[in-house]
């Protein structure tokens, strides 16, 4: 029979267990949405791209060096869209690897 500190410990150990199972569905959860996420922004994309390519005037979209143009159609909307999508981009990376960083940390605390 066990005393009260092999089931403190055993208890703990438990928790710990069920915190890790817990984190790891979390994280599961995580790369779904942001799959769906990235998915969704695709094929929204998709759809809308032919409908300004539609209004791009042909002259100022055939010639060569003129890719951006699309971009460039509606004046600054378009830079202002890039920078917008470049900003999320950069945050999510920043978020990504700083949670990274925090779940190696907290790895190593438990190593120890």
């Amino acid at each position: 029979m066990r005393n009260t500190d092999e089931r403190v410990a055993a208890i703990k150990e438990r928790a710990r267990e069920l915190e890790c199972h817990k984190r790891i569905r979390r994280d599961y959860y995580m790369v779904a949405l942001y799959f769906a996420v990235g998915l969704l922004l695709i094929v929204g994309l998709s759809f809308i791209i032919p409908f300004i390519t539609l209004e791009c005037p042909e002259r100022e979209y055939a010639y060569v060096g003129t890719e951006a143009s699309i971009i460039h159609l509606k004046g600054g909307l378009g830079y202002v869209f890039v920078g917008l999508l470049a900003f999320v981009l950069g945050v999510s990376i920043t978020i990504l690897s700083h949670r990274i960083y925090l779940k190696n940390q907290k790895e190593r605390e438990n190593k120890s």
